[in-house]
């Protein structure tokens, strides 16, 4: 009966998990992050948090020293929403085997056309030909992702059912292959059109993007950077985890969008040195996720390495203890997950939903205390280290709850480690009296 019922919960979510947007989502995205992650160092060297470091370097190279490191941020951070409607709409058709580079060129000039072509400024008339450039960030990236994503479909259908300009044979592929973008390209730019007119007369003079981002973005934002977005991260990453579902890259790729744009609203305060609660700040970001839900890897294992290195009585944990230690340093632990193994294994799912879950609740606690700051600055690879990322995204703050979080992982996970092996030495001498 158990077995049919586990059947029941992974066949909606492997269902849910290979359809073709949400796989193209979680390529997609990924396209964003050298930009992201590169292009946040360049903001830290130019938002330097120390006054008094500002007016020394200030003192050598000018007072606009910092200009062009923010042009850098400009160039990288804050196109992602921009950057991730071509990447969408381009994995979305590679996937489906049909010639990606036309869809992804094709969903950049959709995303042009539901923007609008001129800019207001706060004071003066509007200035024709000229696009505010928020909306190529973390404002606009949920539109974006919705426009990669639909440009993507109607293009790959058009070409998989063959509805596309056919050139004789002699022609050259790489010409043929932009005739056939040719049909597809006007029904997606009409469509764009349509949706152009429809938002800016439900709107009163906006657009689909604006739309998106204050009806469906904000919500969202708002909802994934509560207390209640926090825990359900690290609970859903270590749930799909114990199915066997790579629980962290599903997630991801639902909620990597909007903890970017939380990461992109905090830069903004940063810049203008309002990076406070008070002002609005997002306690649940990238970094959040990142740097300390999953810790030694999803679930926060690092404990159950530490008790099978210490305190293994059967051989099998003592190995594997051994084997998962290095790559847990770098947060990869497939090895424990599936070696140990922790996948439908009914004695491990508490404490591999009960770390991470407590771990969230301790991050966003300290930061709604305020005993570290939002985060903002640099934004680090998942597979950074503990302790280095903790302070490089924290400061001592960061690496001193990232040791809590790991002393905590150590004490939940340890005494039902010893349940488990104790089962497992069991074997062993049952094994070793049969063979002896």
């Amino acid at each position: 009966m158990a077995k049919i019922n586990t059947q029941k919960i992974i066949a909606p979510i492997m269902t849910f998990v290979n359809m073709k947007g949400i796989i193209a989502l979680k390529d997609g995205m990924l396209a964003i992050l050298p930009l992201t992650v590169v292009g946040s160092l360049f903001l830290i060297v130019g938002q330097i948090p120390f006054q008094g470091v500002n007016q020394a370097i200030a003192k050598v190279f000018g007072a606009n020293w910092t200009e062009p490191f923010m042009q850098v941020y400009s160039g990288t951070f804050a196109i992602m929403g921009l950057i991730s409607c071509f990447a969408i709409a381009y994995s979305y058709a590679k996937n489906a085997g049909v010639e990606p580079l036309p869809a992804g060129v094709l969903s950049l000039s959709a995303f042009f056309i539901l923007l609008k072509s001129s800019y207001i400024p706060a004071k003066g008339e509007a200035i024709a030909d000229a696009i505010s450039k928020v909306w190529f960030g973390g404002q606009g990236i949920i539109g974006a992702i919705l426009i990669g994503l639909v440009v993507g479909a109607i293009y790959t259908e058009f070409i998989r059912r063959h509805i596309v300009i056919k050139m004789p044979p002699q022609v050259p592929q790489a010409i043929s292959k932009q005739f056939e973008a040719m049909i597809p390209a006007f029904v997606i730019f009409t469509l764009s059109m349509l949706v152009y007119i429809v938002a800016k007369a439900v709107t009163g003079g906006g657009t689909f993007i604006e739309m998106i981002y204050s009806v469906i973005q904000v919500p969202l934002q708002g909802l994934t950077g509560s207390l209640y977005g926090a825990v359900g991260i690290a609970f859903f990453i270590s749930f799909l985890w114990w199915f066997g579902v790579h629980g962290q890259s599903v997630v991801n790729g639902i909620v990597t969008a909007l903890l970017l744009s939380n990461l992109d609203a905090n830069k903004a305060l940063l810049a203008a040195n309002k990076l406070t609660l008070d002002n609005g700040a997002h306690i649940v970001t990238q970094q959040f996720l990142d740097s300390f839900l999953i810790l030694s890897g999803s679930g926060i294992t690092c404990g159950l390495v530490i008790a099978m290195i210490v305190a293994s009585k059967s051989k099998q944990y003592k190995a594997l203890g051994k084997v998962a230690a290095f790559p847990a340093l770098f947060n990869v632990n497939e090895p424990v997950v599936f070696g140990f193994p922790i996948v439908m294994n009914p004695v491990m799912f508490l404490p591999f939903i009960l770390v991470p879950v407590l771990a969230a609740l301790l991050v966003y606690g300290s930061i709604a205390i305020g005993f570290m700051q939002p985060f903002s600055g640099v934004t680090l690879p998942w597979s950074t280290p503990a302790i280095i990322s903790g302070f490089m995204v924290g400061g001592w703050q960061g690496a001193f709850v990232q040791v809590v979080i790991l002393v905590l992982s150590t004490v939940i996970y340890f005494p039902f480690f010893k349940i488990q092996d104790k089962i497992a030495y069991q074997n062993e001498l049952s094994a070793e009296n049969q063979n002896g």
